[in-house]
Protein backbone atom coordinates (compact mmCIF):
# COMPACT_ATOMS: atom_id res chain seq x y z
CA UNK A 1 0.00 0.00 0.00
CA UNK A 2 1.85 3.20 -1.22
CA UNK A 3 2.36 5.31 2.07
CA UNK A 4 0.23 9.08 2.08
CA UNK A 5 1.42 12.52 2.64
CA UNK A 6 1.64 12.89 6.37
CA UNK A 7 3.33 9.40 6.83
CA UNK A 8 6.33 10.83 4.13
CA UNK A 9 6.56 13.51 6.33
CA UNK A 10 7.34 11.70 9.63
CA UNK A 11 9.67 9.09 7.67
CA UNK A 12 11.46 12.30 6.46
CA UNK A 13 11.99 13.97 9.88
CA UNK A 14 13.48 11.15 11.19
CA UNK A 15 16.27 11.86 9.19
CA UNK A 16 19.15 13.42 10.38
CA UNK A 17 19.58 15.92 7.81
CA UNK A 18 16.00 17.32 7.93
CA UNK A 19 14.80 16.42 11.94
CA UNK A 20 14.09 19.30 13.70
CA UNK A 21 12.48 21.60 10.42
CA UNK A 22 9.53 22.92 11.40
CA UNK A 23 6.43 20.67 9.99
CA UNK A 24 5.43 23.33 6.20
CA UNK A 25 9.16 22.40 5.41
CA UNK A 26 8.61 18.91 6.25
CA UNK A 27 5.53 18.70 4.18
CA UNK A 28 7.28 20.46 1.24
CA UNK A 29 10.35 17.59 1.71
CA UNK A 30 7.51 14.75 1.75
CA UNK A 31 6.08 17.01 -1.79
CA UNK A 32 9.16 16.71 -3.35
CA UNK A 33 9.73 12.57 -3.00
CA UNK A 34 8.85 10.35 -5.22
CA UNK A 35 7.59 6.82 -4.17
CA UNK A 36 9.18 3.72 -5.51
CA UNK A 37 8.72 0.04 -5.31
CA UNK A 38 11.35 -2.92 -5.60
CA UNK A 39 10.93 -6.69 -5.92
CA UNK A 40 13.05 -8.62 -4.11
CA UNK A 41 16.66 -9.39 -5.75
CA UNK A 42 16.19 -5.82 -7.21
CA UNK A 43 18.94 -3.58 -6.99
CA UNK A 44 18.05 -0.19 -6.23
CA UNK A 45 22.28 1.58 -6.44
CA UNK A 46 25.03 0.07 -7.69
CA UNK A 47 28.35 0.46 -6.32
CA UNK A 48 30.55 2.58 -9.52
CA UNK A 49 27.22 4.16 -10.88
CA UNK A 50 26.08 7.52 -10.18
CA UNK A 51 23.07 7.50 -7.41
CA UNK A 52 19.93 9.43 -7.77
CA UNK A 53 19.59 10.55 -4.78
CA UNK A 54 18.44 9.71 -1.03
CA UNK A 55 16.45 6.65 -0.74
CA UNK A 56 13.75 6.11 2.40
CA UNK A 57 12.65 2.79 3.44
CA UNK A 58 8.93 2.96 4.12
CA UNK A 59 8.28 -0.76 3.20
CA UNK A 60 10.81 -4.10 3.02
CA UNK A 61 14.50 -4.87 3.53
CA UNK A 62 17.85 -4.29 1.69
CA UNK A 63 21.39 -5.24 1.68
CA UNK A 64 24.24 -2.98 1.76
CA UNK A 65 27.47 -4.58 0.26
CA UNK A 66 30.65 -4.04 -2.27
CA UNK A 67 32.48 -6.34 -4.52
CA UNK A 68 35.90 -6.48 -2.39
CA UNK A 69 34.02 -6.80 1.20
CA UNK A 70 31.12 -7.96 0.52
CA UNK A 71 27.90 -7.87 3.02
CA UNK A 72 28.20 -4.77 5.06
CA UNK A 73 24.77 -4.21 6.56
CA UNK A 74 20.96 -4.29 6.21
CA UNK A 75 18.79 -2.03 6.37
CA UNK A 76 15.18 -1.95 7.31
CA UNK A 77 11.85 0.27 7.20
CA UNK A 78 12.56 4.51 8.52
CA UNK A 79 16.36 3.79 7.53
CA UNK A 80 17.86 5.23 4.96
CA UNK A 81 20.56 5.44 2.20
CA UNK A 82 22.28 7.11 -0.65
CA UNK A 83 21.83 10.29 1.32
CA UNK A 84 25.54 11.83 0.10
CA UNK A 85 24.78 11.40 -3.45
CA UNK A 86 22.02 14.65 -2.83
CA UNK A 87 25.34 16.61 -1.73
CA UNK A 88 28.15 14.95 -3.97
CA UNK A 89 28.11 13.88 -7.36
CA UNK A 90 30.60 11.04 -7.41
CA UNK A 91 30.01 7.32 -8.14
CA UNK A 92 28.40 4.99 -5.10
CA UNK A 93 30.68 3.15 -2.85
CA UNK A 94 28.63 0.27 -2.06
CA UNK A 95 25.34 -1.78 -4.22
CA UNK A 96 21.99 -1.81 -2.32
CA UNK A 97 20.02 -4.53 -3.36
CA UNK A 98 16.28 -5.50 -2.14
CA UNK A 99 16.17 -8.69 0.27
CA UNK A 100 11.78 -8.40 0.12
CA UNK A 101 9.76 -6.80 -1.66
CA UNK A 102 10.60 -3.17 -0.80
CA UNK A 103 9.05 0.39 -1.35
CA UNK A 104 11.16 3.85 -0.80
CA UNK A 105 10.96 7.41 -0.53
CA UNK A 106 13.00 9.18 -3.26
CA UNK A 107 14.56 12.50 -3.35
CA UNK A 108 16.47 13.23 -6.21
CA UNK A 109 19.26 15.42 -6.33
CA UNK A 110 17.50 18.21 -8.19
CA UNK A 111 14.94 17.77 -6.02
CA UNK A 112 16.74 18.46 -3.49
CA UNK A 113 18.40 21.45 -4.62
CA UNK A 114 15.31 23.08 -5.64
CA UNK A 115 14.32 22.90 -2.23
CA UNK A 116 17.25 24.58 -0.58
CA UNK A 117 17.32 26.92 -2.90
CA UNK A 118 14.39 28.01 -1.42
CA UNK A 119 14.79 27.15 2.47
CA UNK A 120 17.81 27.98 3.55
CA UNK A 121 17.24 26.03 6.81
CA UNK A 122 17.74 22.73 5.02
CA UNK A 123 21.38 23.50 3.65
CA UNK A 124 22.08 24.91 7.25
CA UNK A 125 20.64 21.92 8.76
CA UNK A 126 22.62 19.64 6.11
CA UNK A 127 26.13 21.39 7.44
CA UNK A 128 24.95 20.44 10.94
CA UNK A 129 24.70 17.07 10.23
CA UNK A 130 27.90 16.64 8.06
CA UNK A 131 30.49 18.48 10.22
CA UNK A 132 29.31 16.32 12.96
CA UNK A 133 29.68 13.12 10.94
CA UNK A 134 33.27 13.90 9.70
CA UNK A 135 33.90 15.15 13.65
CA UNK A 136 32.96 12.44 14.69
CA UNK A 137 34.71 9.91 11.79
CA UNK A 138 37.87 11.41 11.86
CA UNK A 139 38.29 11.80 15.49
CA UNK A 140 37.73 8.09 15.54
CA UNK A 141 40.27 7.27 12.83
CA UNK A 142 42.75 10.05 14.82
CA UNK A 143 42.46 7.54 17.94
CA UNK A 144 42.59 4.38 16.04
CA UNK A 145 46.02 2.22 16.67
CA UNK A 146 47.95 2.14 13.68
CA UNK A 147 48.18 -1.40 11.88
CA UNK A 148 49.57 -3.02 8.78
CA UNK A 149 47.95 -1.44 5.86
CA UNK A 150 44.99 -3.01 4.52
CA UNK A 151 42.51 -2.59 1.97
CA UNK A 152 40.32 0.53 1.85
CA UNK A 153 36.85 -0.07 3.64
CA UNK A 154 33.82 1.14 1.84
CA UNK A 155 31.71 3.77 3.08
CA UNK A 156 27.95 2.51 4.77
CA UNK A 157 25.13 5.06 5.33
CA UNK A 158 24.68 6.67 8.15
CA UNK A 159 21.76 5.01 9.16
CA UNK A 160 23.62 1.45 9.13
CA UNK A 161 24.64 2.48 12.43
CA UNK A 162 21.32 0.93 13.80
CA UNK A 163 21.06 -1.84 11.27
CA UNK A 164 22.03 -5.30 11.38
CA UNK A 165 25.63 -5.48 10.39
CA UNK A 166 27.23 -8.34 8.23
CA UNK A 167 27.47 -11.60 9.95
CA UNK A 168 30.94 -12.02 8.78
CA UNK A 169 33.53 -11.56 11.88
CA UNK A 170 35.83 -9.89 9.17
CA UNK A 171 33.92 -7.53 7.57
CA UNK A 172 35.74 -4.03 7.93
CA UNK A 173 34.71 -0.94 10.00
CA UNK A 174 33.51 1.63 7.61
CA UNK A 175 32.84 5.18 7.98
CA UNK A 176 29.74 7.28 7.47
CA UNK A 177 30.76 9.99 5.36
CA UNK A 178 31.54 8.61 1.59
CA UNK A 179 33.95 11.62 1.25
CA UNK A 180 35.83 10.74 4.84
CA UNK A 181 36.37 6.95 4.03
CA UNK A 182 39.72 5.96 4.58
CA UNK A 183 41.40 2.87 5.28
CA UNK A 184 40.56 0.92 8.41
CA UNK A 185 43.49 0.46 9.68
CA UNK A 186 45.31 3.53 8.82
CA UNK A 187 47.93 5.07 11.46
CA UNK A 188 46.80 7.52 13.48
CA UNK A 189 46.50 10.88 11.95
CA UNK A 190 47.68 14.83 13.96
CA UNK A 191 45.30 16.91 14.88
CA UNK A 192 46.07 19.15 12.01
CA UNK A 193 45.58 16.10 9.80
CA UNK A 194 42.13 15.54 11.47
CA UNK A 195 41.37 19.22 10.93
CA UNK A 196 42.51 19.56 7.14
CA UNK A 197 40.59 16.89 6.18
CA UNK A 198 36.89 18.11 7.81
CA UNK A 199 37.78 21.34 6.08
CA UNK A 200 38.64 19.94 2.56
CA UNK A 201 35.29 17.62 2.90
CA UNK A 202 33.26 21.15 3.81
CA UNK A 203 34.63 22.92 1.07
CA UNK A 204 34.31 20.44 -1.18
CA UNK A 205 30.53 20.26 -0.69
CA UNK A 206 29.92 24.02 -0.56
CA UNK A 207 31.54 23.82 -4.29
CA UNK A 208 29.02 21.54 -5.45
CA UNK A 209 25.95 22.88 -3.59
CA UNK A 210 26.98 26.44 -5.35
CA UNK A 211 28.03 25.39 -8.84
CA UNK A 212 24.56 23.65 -8.85
CA UNK A 213 23.09 26.64 -7.67
CA UNK A 214 21.49 25.02 -4.15
CA UNK A 215 22.56 27.46 -2.47
CA UNK A 216 20.87 30.82 -3.73
CA UNK A 217 19.58 33.13 -0.83
CA UNK A 218 23.03 32.49 1.57
CA UNK A 219 26.58 33.45 1.08
CA UNK A 220 29.28 31.68 3.56
CA UNK A 221 32.31 32.36 4.82
CA UNK A 222 34.81 28.90 6.18
CA UNK A 223 37.34 29.65 8.64
CA UNK A 224 39.97 27.69 9.91
CA UNK A 225 41.99 27.90 12.87
CA UNK A 226 43.01 29.94 15.35
CA UNK A 227 40.93 32.33 14.67
CA UNK A 228 37.11 33.40 15.74
CA UNK A 229 34.69 35.47 13.37
CA UNK A 230 31.96 38.23 14.35
CA UNK A 231 29.26 39.46 12.01
CA UNK A 232 25.94 41.64 12.99
CA UNK A 233 23.68 39.56 10.23
CA UNK A 234 24.96 35.97 10.92
CA UNK A 235 22.67 33.82 10.34
CA UNK A 236 24.05 30.47 11.53
CA UNK A 237 27.19 29.28 12.50
CA UNK A 238 28.04 25.50 12.61
CA UNK A 239 31.56 23.94 14.32
CA UNK A 240 33.58 20.94 13.60
CA UNK A 241 36.40 20.80 15.43
CA UNK A 242 38.71 24.16 14.57
CA UNK A 243 36.50 24.75 12.03
CA UNK A 244 34.20 27.24 11.31
CA UNK A 245 31.16 28.15 9.22
CA UNK A 246 29.36 31.10 8.91
CA UNK A 247 26.13 31.66 7.19
CA UNK A 248 24.86 35.17 6.03
CA UNK A 249 22.23 36.40 3.72
CA UNK A 250 23.22 36.83 0.43
CA UNK A 251 21.47 39.59 -0.16
CA UNK A 252 22.93 41.82 2.66
CA UNK A 253 26.76 43.49 2.65
CA UNK A 254 28.88 41.46 5.37
CA UNK A 255 31.43 43.04 7.83
CA UNK A 256 33.22 40.31 9.93
CA UNK A 257 35.85 40.89 12.26
CA UNK A 258 38.18 37.68 12.49
CA UNK A 259 40.07 37.78 15.53
CA UNK A 260 43.12 35.83 16.41
CA UNK A 261 42.96 33.62 19.99
CA UNK A 262 46.92 32.19 18.93
CA UNK A 263 50.05 32.51 17.27
CA UNK A 264 49.71 30.38 13.71
CA UNK A 265 47.96 31.09 10.57
CA UNK A 266 44.50 30.95 9.05
CA UNK A 267 42.60 30.71 6.13
CA UNK A 268 39.42 32.31 5.04
CA UNK A 269 37.23 30.56 2.24
CA UNK A 270 34.00 32.92 0.88
CA UNK A 271 31.08 31.41 -1.12
CA UNK A 272 28.38 33.68 -2.56
CA UNK A 273 25.56 32.59 -5.13
CA UNK A 274 27.07 34.42 -8.01
CA UNK A 275 30.22 32.28 -8.05
CA UNK A 276 30.42 28.61 -8.72
CA UNK A 277 33.44 28.48 -6.58
CA UNK A 278 34.73 29.89 -3.45
CA UNK A 279 37.10 32.89 -2.88
CA UNK A 280 40.06 31.81 -0.23
CA UNK A 281 42.07 34.08 1.98
CA UNK A 282 45.47 33.03 3.05
CA UNK A 283 47.02 31.19 4.77
CA UNK A 284 47.76 34.42 7.11
CA UNK A 285 50.35 34.83 9.45
CA UNK A 286 49.05 36.15 12.84
CA UNK A 287 49.88 36.67 16.40
CA UNK A 288 47.32 36.26 19.49
CA UNK A 289 44.54 39.36 19.47
CA UNK A 290 45.28 40.36 15.78
CA UNK A 291 42.53 41.76 14.18
CA UNK A 292 41.29 41.33 10.25
CA UNK A 293 38.24 42.03 8.24
CA UNK A 294 36.14 40.33 5.93
CA UNK A 295 33.96 42.66 3.47
CA UNK A 296 31.62 40.96 1.57
CA UNK A 297 29.07 42.72 -0.49
CA UNK A 298 27.97 41.04 -3.55
CA UNK A 299 25.88 43.65 -5.45
CA UNK A 300 29.00 45.53 -5.29
CA UNK A 301 31.38 42.85 -6.37
CA UNK A 302 33.11 43.06 -3.57
CA UNK A 303 34.72 40.19 -0.89
CA UNK A 304 38.12 41.61 0.48
CA UNK A 305 40.01 40.30 3.67
CA UNK A 306 42.33 43.35 5.18
CA UNK A 307 44.18 43.67 8.50
CA UNK A 308 43.00 46.22 10.93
Amino acid sequence: MIIDNSQMKDLIAKIDFFSGLDDKTLKRVADACLVRTFTKNETIVRQGEMGLGLYVISKGRVKIETAKSGLLAELGVEQFFGEMSIVDNKPRSATVTCTEDTECLLLTRDGFVKLMAKYPEIPIRLTRVLAERLRVANEKLATSPAKPPAAPAAAVPAAAKGATPAATPSAPAASTVNSASAPAAAPAESDDGTKAKIKKTLLSTFDSLYLVKAMTRLSVAVLGCPVEGFASNTIAEVRAGDVKVLFFPADEAVEMRIRAYGSGEFTVNVFVPSKTHGVEFGPVAIEASDDHRLSVDEAAGVISLRRM
